[in-house]
C-alpha cells in the first residue's frame, strides 16, 4: 500500500504554545513494547495507519527540531527567562501534539474568550438598566402638612434671574372686576385697567360705561361743603377743605381732557371728509390741540372768569420761570 504524505502544518501553529491537560508519562518502555506487539501482529489497515503516524511524527519532530535550533540561536535569553518562569508548570512541546489536539485547544480558547465578552456585555447592560423595570416617569405631588394646607415650594430650587411678572399673559389680559374710581386710566396705566389695555380707547369706554359715577362725585362734593360749614374744629375744617380742593382739581382736569378729546374728534371728522374728497390728511399736533381747547374754554366763560383764568396762568408760568433761574450769590455785606 502506497504511503500518503500529509502536508506539513504552518510554522505559526508549530510555534504557538498550547498547554493541554497534563498527563503522566509511562513508567517504562516495556509496557509500550507490549502494547505495540499485538497491534503489529494484527494485519490490516491499522498497522499501516500506525506507520503513517510514526512517519508524520518523525517529520514533525525533525521540522520542530530545526525550528527549535533556529529559535535557540536567535533568542536564547528569552527562552531562559521563560524557562525560569515556567519551572513550576509542566511544559509540552507543540511538535509532539497532533493536529486534532491543536484544533481542540484552539476551539477551547476561542469559546472561553467569546463567553468572557458576552459576560462583559451582560454586565454593561445591567449597569445601564436593561432587564430591570424602569422607574415611573410621573411626578409625585408635593407633600403638605394637611390636605387643606397650601403646597409649600421648596427653597432648594434656584430661582431664575428672569422674572415674568411684567410679561403680558392670558391672566393679565383678563379684565379684573374692580372699582373704576381707583383705577388709573390712560397710556401709563398698564394692564390694571378695567378692559386690560390701559389706552385712551379704554378710558373712553370706561367713561361711557360708568357715567353714573359723575353724579356720585357731585353729591360727595356737596356733602363735603356742608361738613365744612358745620364743623368748628380748625384742623378738621382744613382737612375737609384740602379734600374738596383735590376733588375740584380732579374734576377740572377731567373737563380739560374732555375738551381736548372733543377738539381732536372734531378735527378727525373734518379730515376724514377731506380724505374722501382726495386730499391728504393733516394730523393735528399736541400743542395745537391745547390751543384750540383753550380757545373753546374761554369762549364758554364770562369776562371776569376769563380774567381770573389768565391771571392764574400768568402766575403759574412766572413760578416756572423762577425755578429755572440760577440762585443769587451772597455778597460780602450779606455775610
Amino acid at each position: 500500500m502506497s504511503s500518503v504524505k500529509r502536508k506539513v502544518p504552518p510554522s505559526s501553529l508549530l510555534q504557538r504554545r498550547v498547554r493541554p491537560r497534563y498527563e503522566p508519562e509511562p513508567e517504562s518502555d516495556i509496557e509500550d513494547d507490549a502494547s505495540e506487539s499485538p497491534s503489529e501482529e494484527g494485519a490490516g489497515p491499522s498497522a499501516s495507519d500506525n506507520e503513517e503516524d510514526e512517519e508524520l511524527s518523525d517529520d514533525e519532530s525533525g521540522s520542530g527540531s530545526g525550528r527549535d535550533d533556529s529559535k535557540s540561536a536567535s533568542g536564547s535569553s528569552e527562552e531562559e527567562e521563560g524557562d525560569d518562569e515556567d519551572d513550576d508548570t509542566p511544559h509540552i512541546d507543540a511538535s509532539q501534539l497532533s493536529f486534532g489536539a491543536l484544533a481542540k485547544a484552539q476551539a477551547a480558547v476561542g469559546s472561553s474568550s467569546s463567553k468572557r465578552q458576552g459576560d462583559d456585555k451582560a454586565k454593561d447592560k445591567e449597569d445601564e438598566g436593561y432587564g430591570h423595570p424602569t422607574k415611573p416617569t410621573f411626578k409625585k405631588p408635593e407633600k403638605r402638612s394637611s390636605k387643606h394646607a397650601p403646597v409649600e415650594m421648596t427653597a432648594k430650587k434656584p430661582v431664575s434671574r428672569k422674572r415674568d411678572f411684567l410679561t403680558v399673559t392670558a391672566e393679565t389680559k383678563k379684565p379684573q372686576p374692580r372699582d373704576p374710581r381707583f383705577i388709573p386710566l390712560g397710556p401709563g396705566a398698564g394692564a390694571t385697567s378695567t378692559t386690560g389695555g390701559g389706552s385712551k380707547i379704554d378710558e373712553i369706554k370706561a367713561r361711557k360705561a360708568y357715567a353714573f359715577l359723575e353724579e356720585y362725585r357731585e353729591s360727595e362734593m356737596q356733602q363735603v361743603r356742608e361738613a365744612i360749614k358745620k364743623t368748628k374744629d380748625a384742623a378738621q375744617k382744613e382737612k375737609l377743605q384740602r379734600a374738596l380742593m383735590a376733588m375740584e382739581s380732579r374734576k377740572k382736569a377731567q373737563e380739560r381732557k374732555d375738551r381736548e378729546r372733543a377738539v381732536l374728534e372734531e378735527h378727525r371728522k373734518k379730515e376724514k371728509e377731506l380724505v374722501r374728497q382726495g386730499k391728504t390728511p393733516f394730523y393735528l399736533k399736541r400743542s395745537e390741540q391745547k390751543k384750540r381747547a383753550l380757545v373753546e374754554q374761554f369762549q364758554g366763560m364770562k369776562k371776569k372768569q376769563v380774567d381770573k383764568a389768565i391771571e392764574r396762568r400768568r402766575k403759574k408760568t412766572a413760578a416756572k420761570e423762577k425755578k429755572l433761574l440760577p440762585l443769587a450769590r451772597r455778597g460780602h455785606e450779606d455775610r
